[in-house]
């Protein structure tokens, strides 16, 4: 009888020792498991702001959100001029156009067109022609395609000496060029209202400035 008691007594010591083990490596994986919940809740977005931090996040953050073409770029910072604190909105320019189109802005009709293509002529100015293509710049004059930027302002000032006030430069093909805008947000509130903004132009990034 005496052998069974002892054999009983360390059966029963061996199991306490198991259970206790088994105790403290459970509550380090749960420990552990809390720790990396924590970090994915400090994770700070672009805006500054975390779940810790939110009622708190007063710094500025200077964010820049791109990439618009001409058209969207001049669309995004009318909206941003309309909101209740508007930021100072800056544009770059991320990717410039191929090339550069000297061109007078679209007449009302295309024997307007004609008309005033007859004058540039007349000034000399022979190798230019009537825009007929389906594009905002319709029944416009082109005055000269370049690749280099100093060419195209020299033919441009020939152009304002002749007294062709109304010639400017653009991008050509239209809409090829990309900007960014960047902006500096004081408070939580102006970030929200930038943030809903850029979410109506869809396929935009919003990063931190560099």
């Amino acid at each position: 009888m005496r052998p069974l008691f002892y054999l009983l007594l360390l059966a029963n010591a061996i199991i306490f020792v198991l259970l206790q083990a088994t105790q403290r490596f459970g509550g380090e994986s749960d420990r552990m498991s809390q720790q990396v919940n924590a970090e994915r809740l400090n994770l700070v977005d672009v805006f500054g702001k975390s779940p810790a931090s939110e009622n708190h996040s007063s710094k500025p953050v200077c964010i820049e959100i791109g990439d618009f073409n001409t058209q969207t770029v001049g669309s995004f910072e009318q909206q941003v001029a309309k909101l209740s604190s508007p930021p100072t909105a800056e544009r770059r320019l991320v990717q410039a156009a191929s090339s550069q189109l000297i061109f007078i802005p679209p007449q009302a009709s295309e024997e307007a067109a004609n008309r005033r293509l007859a004058q540039l002529r007349t000034l000399g100015f022979t190798d230019s022609a009537v825009i007929r293509d389906d594009s905002a710049r319709r029944w416009g004059i082109s005055l000269g395609l370049f690749t280099r930027t100093e060419l195209a302002d020299a033919h441009l000032e020939k152009l304002r000496v002749a007294g062709v006030s109304d010639a400017r430069i653009g991008e050509y093909p239209l809409n090829t060029a990309r900007y960014a805008i960047r902006v500096t947000l004081e408070d939580a509130e102006s970030r929200d209202d930038l943030k809903a903004l850029a979410t109506k132009f869809g396929g935009l990034t919003l990063r931190a400035c560099h």
